[in-house]
């Protein structure tokens, strides 16, 4: 499709079998590279009344994840039956009139509210309690989620899970091998000897899950929608699956702040688990959060591998795309084998630009 206003005006005007509308605005959003999103916002003349719209479609070239695009519209169908803060999924577009050839798309509301929050990643002392309040306000939100009657709002049917506690770290990491083998073909000829060595030690590390839940993936600052200090949406689901909570705590993107002040610390990982324990009564331990680490090591090597074929089939690929396709790819194969022991470990603040390379 071409995402224009007069392509917009002639969507929406069919959709809604409204003709008296225009469109104000259409904007592309600069951040992030799983997928094109669009944002439209819609006035009716005739009765001055906007509404606001998100359009997300996959890269003519292909997403750069794991997951289908249905199954993320699904996602949004299926939190529309819990208490999870988030946009609702309005309609799944497949029609040949509006779509290029194989590129559906579909369309949620927009929520009013931003993503950046003002001084949140400033050093000062005087924007600690902001940092932990925040911080506090996404375990809130993340307890409502591995909360949730997942088998009843029908998560199971649509994304990776196993319901055995002790099986569904081993369920997660096959998946996403599979998910690398299945495209290390697609124009891509380096194979990886490292994955056999990474998947063979997080099977043999695997921890049992204190509860089998629903688990986001993409947490973080740029994730999330505030309007003050509260969420009141939460974003980017292609990478939830069924699993052990812990795996939420391996990609926090600035949400778990390490905070010290004259030798004392007033926040870290350990004081922010005891918090999620006490606002969800699910017991994560911080030895179980370090395996998920390495566990998010090998998605963001799948990652990787979606790009390189992304790259291949695209006439002029971004920068973005270029370098998730060969940077990402290696700091991930370089911190699995620290992981497993094959080089030595990852240092603490190169891990976590790892931890945030996408």
């Amino acid at each position: 499709m071409e995402f224009s206003k007069a392509w917009a005006k002639a969507y929406f005007a069919a959709k809604l079998d409204e003709q008296d509308i225009e469109i104000t605005e259409l904007i592309r959003f600069p951040r992030g590279s799983s997928r094109d999103t669009w944002f439209v916002s819609v006035i009716n003349d005739s009765t001055n009344v906007t509404r606001k719209y998100v359009v997300r479609c996959d890269w003519p070239t292909g997403a750069i994840d794991g997951s289908p695009m249905s199954h993320e519209y699904r996602m949004y169908v299926c939190l529309g039956n819990t208490d999870v803060p988030a946009t609702r999924a309005l309609w799944w577009e497949d029609d040949p009139r509006w779509i290029n050839p194989g590129q559906p798309f579909y369309i949620r509301t927009q929520v009013e509210g931003h993503w950046d929050i003002p001084h949140f990643l400033d050093p000062d002392p005087c924007y600690d309690e902001l940092r932990i309040e925040i911080s506090k306000e996404h375990l809130r939100k993340l307890a409502i989620v591995h909360n949730v009657d997942w088998k009843a709002a029908g998560f199971g049917d649509i994304v990776p899970c196993s319901d055995d506690p002790a099986q569904c770290a081993h369920h997660y990491v096959e998946w996403i091998k599979t998910q690398i083998d299945a495209n290390q073909g697609a124009g891509f000829h380096e194979g990886y000897p490292i994955l056999l060595e990474a998947v063979e030690w997080l099977h043999d590390h695997a921890p049992i899950a204190p509860r089998v839940c629903l688990c986001k993936g993409t947490n973080g600052l740029g994730e999330e929608v505030f309007q003050g200090r509260t969420i009141v949406a939460m974003s980017d689901w292609e990478e939830a699956h069924i699993g052990d909570p812990a795996a939420d705590f391996a990609f926090m993107q600035n949400f778990v702040p390490n905070i010290e002040r004259d030798g004392k610390i007033i926040w870290n990982l350990d004081m922010a688990l005891q918090y999620y324990r006490s606002v969800s009564g699910i017991n994560v331990t911080a030895t179980s959060v370090q395996y998920y680490f390495v566990v998010r090591l090998l998605r963001l090597m799948m990652t990787g591998v979606f790009a390189v074929a992304s790259v291949t089939r695209e006439p002029s690929p971004t920068i973005r795309k270029g370098w998730v396709a060969t940077e990402v790819v290696n700091m991930a194969k370089r911190g699995l084998a620290g992981a497993v022991g094959i080089l030595p470990p990852v240092s603490a603040e190169r891990f976590g630009e790892l931890n945030q390379a996408i």
